[in-house]
This record gives structure tokens, sequence and C-alpha cells, in this order.
């Protein structure tokens, strides 16, 4: 019988050059006074470092304090579906995610060997939530029971559902080891540990590397920055999930079936991103993976005799209405962070880069700096 790994899928499906991109280390050289030093090797981190260089914001160094996708990144399902926040989310959010999975396809046609994006259909099995159905996405395609069976077969049950063209899917750390040649410098297992502040800037951040003096600071960390000296007080925790993977099945899925699943390349389906409050430990629940198994098994019985191959739980940062923070940190004026993306932090990665790149730049707020600024209100959604 296979072993079943308790750790996400993705390492396992890179090339050893890959898998070095991710942990360069510390440079001998590390540059002490770059003009933007991005903190944290998430996607929303190493997507804003590549944006400020591609900008021309001038020498860029991103810090990790492990190793980039450490965190929620590489734990995450790697699904880039903007329209299924459509009547769900805000608008701007919404936009906000289709300009990123546009973002997800230049990139991929930009970058040397593109960065693992696969164009997939998104097919939504009902219930839909009620804003969904009262203001759908454009280009939605609603099929009845019968034209779902025919695309999912054996599926209990076929009701309806709703199929959305051209989303997307990557493997989140090849796509942070194909972007992370874009960054002048990285440094990996580097913590940012203190920040000095004089005035409206911050002007070093301490690291066990030496002290490094920026002209601008991005907090991509996930969470809100706490550091000694820094806590924009932002009220933020996170939510576990678990995901599985399955060994090959013979059923072709006609791309992603949610929340049944997604399949992989190697025929294997990805399924779970279950909401584990309550649980704020780090570690697999088997009994979790095993009823995310037997839920797929009972809905598509021709996955019922394949075995899990690999089981892990994420993370997931938030705020408490569940929407991210893009913003400059509060009384500096040449530090920014962004936080809280949830479960849209792979997705939202390019399109948050490019506005903070812009923002940098420019000088100029985007336009999403208003529904996901630091001083909205943060009720629970209800």
């Amino acid at each position: 019988m296979a072993t079943v790994r308790d750790e996400p899928v993705w390492a396992g499906q890179l090339e050893p050059g890959e898998l070095a991109q991710l942990s360069p280390g510390i440079p001998e050289r590390l540059a002490r006074h770059p003009d933007v030093l991005i903190v944290g090797g998430g996607i929303l981190g190493v997507a804003t470092a590549a944006a400020c260089h591609e900008a021309g914001a001038g020498s860029v160094l991103l810090i990790e304090a492990s190793r980039l996708g450490a965190g929620a990144t590489g734990g995450a399902a790697g699904l880039l579906v903007p329209e299924a926040h459509q009547g769900v989310d805000p608008p701007a959010l919404v936009e906000l995610a289709r300009d990123s999975l546009a973002r997800w396809r230049e990139l991929d046609a930009a970058v040397p060997g593109g960065v693992g994006f696969h164009d997939l259909d998104w097919l939504g099995l009902a219930p839909h939530q009620d804003g969904f159905l009262a203001d759908p996405p454009p280009g939605a395609e609603w099929l009845d029971a019968g034209a779902l069976a025919r695309l999912v077969p054996g599926l209990i049950p076929a009701g309806p559902a709703v199929r959305i063209r051209h989303q997307g899917r990557v493997n989140p750390l090849r796509a942070l080891s194909r972007l992370a040649p874009r960054i002048p410098q990285v440094a990996t297992g580097c913590p940012a540990t203190a920040v000095t502040i004089r005035g409206d800037r911050l002007l070093s951040v301490d690291t066990p590397a030496g002290a490094i003096s920026p002209g601008a600071v991005v907090f991509a960390t996930g969470l809100p920055p706490r550091l000694d000296g820094l806590d924009p007080g932002l009220p933020a925790g996170t939510v576990k999930g678990h995901l599985i993977v399955t060994e090959p099945v013979p059923v072709t899925l006609p791309g992603m079936v949610m929340p049944l699943a997604t399949q992989l390349e190697d025929g294997g389906l990805l399924t779970g991103g279950t909401l584990d409050t309550g649980d704020d430990t780090g570690q697999v629940r088997p009994e979790v993976a095993d009823r995310i198994r037997a839920d797929l098994a009972a809905a598509l019985p021709a996955a019922a005799r394949a075995r899990i191959s690999h089981r892990w739980c994420c993370r997931r940062p938030c705020h408490p209405d569940l929407l991210p923070v893009i913003d400059r940190v509060p009384g500096l004026s040449n530090s920014w962070l962004t936080s809280g993306h949830y479960r849209t932090g792979v997705l939202m990665g390019p399109a948050t880069g490019a506005a903070l790149a812009d923002w940098i730049t420019s000088g100029q707020p985007p336009a999403l700096a208003g529904p996901l600024a630091i001083g909205r209100r943060f009720a629970a959604p209800g």
C-alpha cells in the first residue's frame, strides 16, 4: 500500500532546479540600501517584488524568513477563478481578481518556460449563493441536470450547474520558482525582526544578516506585520483548512468541478478546502482527510477506490470581514502592506503586486485603496 504523504502535492511536481529557486539562501553581497524592500516570500511578496522591478522602481530586494512559499501560498489549491466571486464579494475585489487572472496569462507568456498556468473551465455545482444568481458573471452558461450528467458521468446527484470558461490553475510553488528569477535579489532564511522609524519614515529593517535601509518597504507577510517597533494593530487571524489529492482515477473531469474536485496532470483529484474553525493546530487530522475522501467517493463513485496520496492543511490569513488589506502603513510615507487574502492570495498576487508597484512609483493610490483600505470597518460577514 502506498504511503500517504502529510504534505502538499506541489513540491513533488517540481524539477530540482525549480526547488532550488525556492531556497537561494542569503546572498554574499546582500543589498543594504535597496530602493524597494519586500518582506515576505509568498505569492503576494514575490509578485510585488517582480512588479516593482518591471515598473522601474529601482533596486529590489525580497527577504523571507524561511523558503519561498513556506506559508499559505505553498498550501493553497492554486485555483484562479475570479468569476466565482461575482455577486458574493465586493465589486472592487471581483475586478481585481479579473485583472489578476489576465496578468497570470501575461506572465505565463512573458516568463521563459511559463509559470505553469493551466486554462480550465469552472463548473459550479448548485446551490449557488443568491448574489451570484441575481448578478451572474458575463458568459455564464447554465447547465441542466442532463447536460451536467453528460459532462461528469456518474455524478451523484447530477443537478444543475453553471459553467464559466477560461479560468485557471497553477502549481503555486512552480509559479514562485519561475517568478523569483525576475527579482534582482532574493534572500531566504532572512526574517525581519525589528524596524527603526523616525517621523513618518521607516529607516531600517533588522535581520539576522544585519540592518537593511530601504527607500520603500512592502510587508507581504500573510498576517499583518508584528515586529519590534511596528504593529499596525489590524485585527487578523487564520482559518485552517484541509486538502487532499487522490491517486489517479479512471475518469476525466471537464475542468474544475466545484466543490467536487479539480483534476491534476497525473489524473489524481485535488479536493477539500474545509473551514476548520476552532482548530488552531497545524497538524493534519486524518479523520478530516478521510471524510473529504468519503464525500468525494459518494459524489463520484468512479473515484471510490482511489486512495489518498497527499493530505495537508493550510492556515489562511484573514481579517474579520474576509477581505484583504492593500494600503499604506498608517503614519508612514514609505511603507505599505498587503495582508489577509484568505482564500484568494494566489489568485490576487499579480494584480496586487502591480497595484503596489504603481503606488510606489507614482505616489498615487489606486482605486482599490478605498474598499480594501486599513481604515474600513472590519465587521465579520453575516
